[in-house]
């Protein structure tokens, strides 16, 4: 009986040492890939103009921080080039605010314009050419 309980705490030990408990369908967890960190785009406001107003980027998750770096209020509108869907927008910001979202851009080209009154007929606009 001694020698039987000896072999089994030696089987379990050699079974730990191993690589553990045995799987039970045969396969082990993977682990998940992390999801990519998105990529931040700073934007400046002034009066009628973007900085940067053309922008090229990658298809994929972004960030974009505006601030109004100028005297009136401004916003932030991302559309796509049939100027229906909206990639991502701010609320109006006042002179020194700024402001943060999320959009995923596809492959196309999007227009960025501010959408206070009167701001993009005075050429508050620029493109986003996403790749």
């Amino acid at each position: 009986m001694k020698v039987r309980c000896l072999l089994i705490a030696a089987a379990a030990a050699a079974l730990a040492a191993c690589g553990g408990s045995p799987s039970t369908n045969g396969s082990q967890a993977s682990t998940p890939t992390p999801a990519p960190t998105p990529q931040t785009v700073s934007v400046a406001e002034t009066e009628f103009a973007f900085n940067p107003a053309t922008l090229n980027l990658k298809a994929g998750d972004y960030v974009f921080q505006l601030q109004d770096a100028g005297k009136a209020p401004h916003d932030l509108h991302i559309v796509d080039s049939n100027n229906q869907a909206v990639a991502g927008t701010t609320a109006v910001l006042q002179a020194g605010q700024s402001s943060t979202f999320n959009a995923t851009l596809k492959a196309g080209t999007y227009t960025m314009f501010c959408a206070v009154d009167g701001h993009r007929a005075r050429g508050m606009q620029g493109t986003i050419t996403v790749s």
